[in-house]
């Protein structure tokens, strides 16, 4: 036992230092994202601020649609300008939204309902440029350290990362509104603890992506050693964009409604959802670094199709749940279709990715990704707005079509990336 930890585990950390710190800031900005999308804005506008889904949806959207504008431009100005600036400065500015909130009184916005679209519409903006200018990045950074037939591990460490602060965010902000029980806070600020929260790993993070090393592929490039190739035909950039496309889509339709749909289906407490959505992701944290060994050693396309194919699946499951076990286990066949089909799409673009343009390539993935997030609240909307139930066949519907362009098009050397294990790495790594 202690051998594979050692060899899953530690060995990593041990020969890619960096990545430790990148995943720490992986998932710090994700709680950060996680508490506020997923926990704490749908609960403040549904319950505190009594508005309807719509305007949840507006907020959800307005935050995407910048993010979705600006993760291709930040993604290739980080080829030239280093990963780390953008990293720090987005995640600085994530700071601002949850100040704001925390310190406006809630009755302002209930007595002048013009003021959430005047405030929190451009704050939601801002964050969405922090977003962009945080994820491909630092995306772009883990294969820029570490050789080619380790980005699967790589991208896992990251996966789980991401996962870890999608998991923790929605839990830690429930335990941010309990602990402020315990002291004896104020309904408002009880509600308003969250946001706190967030505040605060926005700024930890912040501080831990200003350590992180300058760029690989900046260093190579004013060095001219390692000069740019060419991007990947139209057919192959077009398949990227649909799966990136579908499969954020399927995601960012359940998003803002997770959260207020256990409440309804359990008939929990407002601050228990969190545990629930804690236990969804616990298969993540533990298997997120295995699976990438796994997904180094199996071939990348297969890897995704298998994955989307059984996260598509469990998604149409999830609504003919009628216990919060069957809920569970259903919604931990989803988490474990996307924890073994992330990794391996990332390392698969990764792959793609010209020597001096991977920031550029992550971010026209990221971009299709942010036109799937910015209509996905919108049609997740919608959805509730019918029947809470409805919000899971939508986001299933998006990722079968997502499934079967995966089992269409990504054949053995789709792309000429027939990466394994054992492959030299690329030249400068």
């Amino acid at each position: 036992m202690l051998r594979f930890l050692h060899r899953t585990y530690v060995a990593v950390f041990r020969s890619y230092p960096v990545l430790a710190r990148m995943a720490l800031v992986a998932a710090l900005g994700e709680i950060v994202f996680a508490a506020i999308n997923n926990y704490a804005l749908p609960f403040y506008v549904l319950y505190d601020l009594k508005q309807r889904a719509r305007t949840l949806s507006i907020l959800a959207s307005t935050f995407l649609v910048a993010e979705t504008l600006l993760k291709f431009p930040f993604g290739h100005l980080s080829d030239r300008y280093g990963r780390r600036v953008f990293a720090s400065a987005g995640l600085t500015l994530c700071i601002l939204t949850p100040v704001v909130i925390c310190f406006v009184p809630t009755h302002v916005f209930v007595l002048t309902p013009i003021l959430i679209f005047a405030m929190l519409v451009p704050l939601r903006a801002l964050d969405g440029v922090g977003a962009a200018a945080l994820w491909p990045p630092l995306f772009a950074a883990a294969p820029d350290n570490v050789p080619r037939e380790r980005r699967g591990v790589a991208m896992s460490v990251m996966n789980t990362a991401y996962f870890a602060g999608l998991a923790l965010g929605p839990t830690l902000a429930g335990l941010a509104m309990r602990f402020a029980t315990s002291l004896g806070a104020g309904a408002e600020w009880v509600s308003k603890a969250p946001f706190a929260l967030a505040a605060a790993a926005a700024a930890g993070a912040a501080l831990v992506a200003r350590t992180l090393p300058e760029s690989r592929a900046r260093v190579a490039e004013r060095r001219e050693t390692a000069p740019a190739g060419s991007m990947p035909s139209a057919k192959v950039i077009a398949v990227i964009l649909v799966i990136s496309f579908g499969e954020m889509l399927a995601v960012t339709t359940l998003g803002p409604f997770m959260a207020p749909y256990m409440k309804e289906v359990s008939n929990i407490a407002r601050s228990d959802v969190g545990f629930l959505l804690l236990l969804l992701f616990v298969p993540a944290g533990i298997l997120g670094i295995p699976v990438g060994h796994m997904v180094d050693r199996w071939p990348r396309n297969r890897v995704v199709q298998v994955a989307t194919v059984t996260a598509a699946a469990g998604l149409w499951v999830v609504p003919l749940c009628d216990s919060i076990v069957t809920l569970l286990l259903a919604g931990v066949v989803v988490v474990l279709g996307f924890l073994f089909g992330l990794p391996a799409w990332l390392a698969l673009v990764a792959d793609l990715a010209p020597e001096g343009k991977r920031g550029l390539m992550m971010g026209l993935m990221a971009t299709a990704q942010g036109a799937g997030g910015f209509l996905g609240p919108l049609w997740g909307g919608a959805l509730w707005e019918v029947d809470i139930h409805y919000i899971w066949y939508g986001s299933a519907a998006v990722l079968t079509v997502a499934a079967a362009v995966a089992l269409c098009c990504l054949h053995p050397g789709w792309g000429g990336s027939t990466a394994r294990v054992g492959e030299p790495p690329e030249s400068g790594t």
